[in-house]
């Protein structure tokens, strides 16, 4: 009879590392994310539209405002 085989045992690789690389990946992805929103945010304000002041050519009916054509 053949002697049996016998395999070392498994060792279990610690899991804590490797979530915690995950972790770090994950919030250094969500803050890029923040700081290229917040670059793109600062690009696209544009001044307000310009607005000419009021002539006084309105009427208030029953408490709405109309303008008058000149």
């Amino acid at each position: 009879m053949p002697p049996p085989i016998v395999t070392p045992p498994q060792q279990k690789t610690p899991m804590g590392p490797t979530i915690g690389i995950i972790i770090i990946l994950l919030l250094m992805g969500v803050g890029a994310l923040y700081f290229w929103g917040e670059r793109l945010n600062r690009q696209n304000q544009n001044p307000p539209a310009y607005i000419p002041a009021d002539t006084g050519n309105t009427i208030e009916i029953q408490g709405f405002a109309s303008t008058t054509l000149p």
